[in-house]
């Protein structure tokens, strides 16, 4: 009876470690106009707000390459072993949005607007960032 009750725990166990370690796709998360609210309640200018995004690179885990295509416009790359995530982050003095813009071996379903989860926690830490860098203006 008990070396039952063990193999039984054993393999409950067992298909829920594969269930845990079998991730399935979430809708694609994407900011869209958040606000900027500095401390100083004065408006930034788009240099300070192009600086605050760009130094939020460094300080986001994993780290993003940050490129300036033009002023208001940022594009972020994020490469995490195999992974490859990148994002159009445009953004005036008021506020800015994050948008998917590319992805490698994330599993995206253009059709459903869905990716890996990781994807997601990587651009909700970059937002968290941004937003903290920004809010000190």
């Amino acid at each position: 009876m008990k070396n039952r009750s063990l193999k039984q725990l054993f393999f409950l166990v067992l298909v829920m470690m594969v269930f845990v370690g079998c991730r399935s796709t979430t809708p694609v998360f994407n900011v869209e106009n958040a606000n900027i609210n500095t401390v100083s309640d004065k408006e930034p200018t788009l240099e300070d707000v192009t600086r605050a995004i760009v130094s939020a690179a460094g300080n986001s885990t994993p780290p993003w390459n940050m490129q300036v295509v033009k002023p208001g416009h940022i594009v972020a790359t994020l490469h995490n072993r195999t992974h490859m995530a990148q994002v159009d982050i445009q953004y005036t003095t008021k506020g800015y949005s994050i948008t998917r813009k590319d992805s490698a071996d994330l599993q995206y379903d253009a059709e459903k607007g869905t990716i890996h989860p990781g994807y997601n926690k990587w651009v909700q830490r970059l937002d968290s960032t941004i937003r903290m860098k920004v809010n000190m203006l």
